[in-house]
């Protein structure tokens, strides 16, 4: 049984007292409608689908049950705190004040201490068995996500959540590359891959398009050849939802920039040398197919135990696999 029992992901009672204009659905009806409409349409189908309701339910339990919790890659804002609480990290704590310093982010919400350092996300540097382990936007920057997924499975009690809050790759930079296969997957567990493609080194740097969910939501993607902060060269009335120029026609593209990329990576890949880039590029439909299958081959034992579809607005879904 899951340390945490959550509801459904699809709650009616919750359902029927978000939107108002459902109240006169019988059950049957309203699920249907659920079904139909709410992933299409990016309604909250259960209490726990949104970023800032799920650390409000999960901070409560975990102080409650207190409930041990690892938390993998907080960086500068841990989702999850308490004195059971501990953080993962690739970097010691002044190392990660300087690349916090470095990119302008703010210190105040840095951990007091990063009890675990894995060099590359190396999980085997854990030494300790938790009821929760949780991530933000991590899975998809692990080279091999089967590797991550063991790692995670060996320090979970049974019956332990991992936690998951994963980026939409229809939602996200993410939106013109290609989407994640299961072939993909076993490809990179086969090779037993510690750095990403440089297929995904490229999409992540020099192809990606805005990163703003609320012009992809409304079918505003821009362009594939990234984004700029200069104005286009017609007034655009887009650019007043973000406050920033996010389309580009691929003419101000520096090739010499592509191969500067290439350079780069052929140096880091004879030296092992970890890139932070999405090497995964999910949708909640994708995620849970691959999760299905990794399962049914017995290559993870970590099933499905909930999986939210994206929020309206959101470019992120909630995901929890259960150990069994």
């Amino acid at each position: 049984m899951a340390v945490i029992i959550f509801p459904p992901e699809t709650d009616l009672e919750y359902y029927r007292k978000l939107y108002p204009e459902l109240n006169a659905y019988n059950d049957s009806d309203l699920e249907k409608h659920c079904q139909q409409f709410a992933a299409a349409q990016g309604r909250s189908t259960c209490a726990y689908d949104r970023r800032e309701n799920l650390r409000d339910i999960l901070q409560q339990v975990i102080d409650k049950k207190s409930l041990k919790v690892l938390e993998i890659s907080p960086w500068d804002d841990p989702f999850v705190h308490g004195d059971n609480v501990k953080y993962f990290e690739i970097m010691d704590i002044d190392d990660l004040c300087r690349t916090t310093v470095d990119v302008k982010r703010k210190l105040a919400r840095l951990p007091e201490k990063i009890h675990f350092i894995g060099k590359n996300g190396d999980l085997s540097v854990v030494n300790e068995k938790f009821d929760i382990v949780f991530s933000s936007h991590v899975i998809e920057h692990t080279p091999d996500l089967v590797e991550h997924l063991r790692g995670v499975t060996e320090i979970l009690k049974d019956g332990g959540l991992y936690v998951m809050l994963i980026p939409d790759k229809r939602y996200c930079f993410d939106y013109y590359n290609p989407e994640t296969t299961i072939s993909d997957v076993l490809d990179a567990f086969a090779h037993k891959r510690k750095i990403p493609n440089l297929s995904d080194v490229i999409n992540f740097v020099y192809t990606r398009t805005h990163n703003n969910p609320t012009l992809h939501w409304q079918g505003f993607h821009g362009e594939r050849w990234g984004y700029r902060d200069k104005p286009p060269a017609d007034n655009d009335a887009r650019v007043a939802i973000t406050g920033k120029y996010f389309f580009d026609d691929g003419k101000s593209v520096s090739f010499k920039k592509l191969a500067d990329l290439v350079e780069h990576y052929a140096a880091a890949l004879k030296q092992g040398q970890y890139f932070s880039v999405h090497s995964w590029r999910f949708t909640p439909e994708s995620f849970k197919y691959i999760i299905n299958v990794l399962n049914k081959l017995n290559i993870i034992k970590l099933p499905v135990y909930r999986l939210c579809h994206t929020i309206r607005g959101r470019c992120e879904f909630i995901a929890m696999l259960e150990k069994v």
